[in-house]
C-alpha cells in the first residue's frame, strides 16, 4: 500500500497538475538580465526524479554548498547554481556565521565519499557496473549581495546572490537549475514538490554531511498554514512572499535547511525541467512537529525581479 501511495504521488508530482497560489501581478522582467539565465537548465542526466528518498549521483547537479574556512567549526550554507557565475543562497546563514564565505562547492552528492557513484545491474544479463561523477569543483567567491530588506530578527527577505570568481563549466554532474522566469511559471506554484538537502552534523550545527536527501512536500495555502502555527504557539509573519511547504514523508528532515531548493519538473518547450519555485527558510526544530507543521519558505516567484537585476555578465 505504501509503495502504491508513493508511486501515485510521484506521478502527480511529475505532471505538476495542481497549482496553488495564483499571482498575476508580477512586473515584467528585464530581457537583457533574463538573457543571463540559461535556457538549458533543470535537466538531469538521469531524467525526472525517482520515488527514492536518497538522491542518486547526477540527479540534482545544481546543488551548491557555500563554505566558510575562518569559522571555529565547519560552516556551510546551502544554495543552487543558477548560471555559470552565480549561486542563489540565503543571507541568514552568512549572517549567523559572522564572516564572509570563502568558496562554493559544486558537484557534491555524498559528502562522505571522494567520488559519487551509481551502481546498476542490467536486467537481461545480470551484469553489474557503476557510473561515477568527476571530482567536486571548488570555486572562490568574487562578491555577494544580500537583499536590502533582509530582516535578521524575523529572517524575512532572506536571500543572497553570490558571484563566483570565474565561470564554471557544465557537465553531467554540474548544471544550473531553472528559475520561474516566464509569466506562466511566476503566476502560480505547483501543489506537489520536492526539497533537496543534506542533514546537519550533530556536533557542528552549521555543517552539512552525508548523502543528499529528497523530501516530498505539499504547497499549503497561507491561511491554513498560519492557523497551524498558531495552534502550536508560533506567530511568524505571513505575507505573499511566504510559501508553506508541508512535509509528506516518508522521509522527514529535522535539521535547519535554509537555502534548500523546493521545486518540481515542469514541461517547458516539450522538455521536463526542474524549476526552483521556493527556498526553505524556517521550521520548528522539534522533529515531531515537523511532520504536521509546514516549513515556512520564500516564494522565488516573488523575488525574480531582485534576482535578475543583480545578475552581471
Amino acid at each position: 500500500m505504501k509503495l502504491l501511495v508513493i508511486t501515485s504521488f510521484i506521478i502527480v508530482l511529475v505532471l505538476a497538475a495542481n497549482q496553488v497560489g495564483a499571482n498575476t501581478s508580477h512586473k515584467a522582467l528585464n530581457p537583457s538580465k533574463l538573457a543571463l539565465l540559461p535556457q538549458e537548465c533543470g535537466v538531469s542526466k538521469l531524467g525526472p526524479g525517482t520515488a527514492s528518498t536518497n538522491s542518486l549521483a547526477f540527479e540534482y547537479p545544481w546543488m551548491a554548498l557555500v563554505r566558510f574556512n575562518k569559522t571555529r567549526r565547519p560552516a556551510t550554507c546551502l544554495g543552487t547554481l543558477i548560471n555559470r557565475r552565480y549561486v542563489l543562497s540565503v543571507a541568514g546563514c552568512m549572517k549567523k556565521t559572522k564572516g564572509d564565505p570563502d568558496y562554493i562547492r559544486l558537484g557534491e552528492q555524498s559528502e562522505s565519499s571522494e567520488r559519487d557513484c551509481n551502481r546498476f545491474t542490467e536486467a537481461k544479463t545480470g551484469y553489474a557496473y557503476k557510473e561515477c561523477t568527476g571530482p567536486v569543483v571548488d570555486v572562490g567567491i568574487e562578491s555577494y549581495v544580500i537583499h536590502p530588506e533582509f530582516d535578521e530578527p524575523m529572517y524575512t527577505n532572506d536571500l543572497a546572490l553570490l558571484r563566483m570568481a570565474r565561470e564554471v563549466d557544465y557537465n553531467d554532474y554540474i548544471r544550473p537549475i531553472c528559475l520561474p522566469t516566464t509569466p506562466e511559471l511566476r503566476a502560480s506554484i505547483p501543489r506537489y514538490l520536492v526539497m533537496t538537502a543534506w542533514e546537519l552534523e550533530a556536533d557542528a550545527p552549521n555543517h552539512y554531511v552525508g548523502d543528499l536527501q529528497k523530501y516530498f512536500v505539499e504547497n499549503i495555502d497561507m491561511d491554513s498554514c498560519q492557523r497551524t502555527y498558531e495552534r502550536v504557539g508560533f506567530t511568524p509573519d505571513f505575507n505573499e512572499q511566504r510559501f508553506c511547504a508541508q512535509q509528506l514523508g516518508p522521509n522527514y528532515v529535522c535539521s535547519r535547511v535554509p537555502g534548500s531548493p523546493i521545486g518540481t519538473e515542469m514541461d517547458i518547450g516539450g522538455t521536463k525541467r526542474f524549476v526552483e519555485f521556493a527556498m526553505a527558510k524556517f521550521a520548528p526544530l522539534n522533529c515531531t512537529l515537523r511532520q504536521s507543521v509546514p516549513m515556512i519558505s520564500m516564494r522565488i516567484t516573488e523575488y525574480m525581479e531582485w534576482i535578475t537585476e543583480h545578475l552581471e555578465a
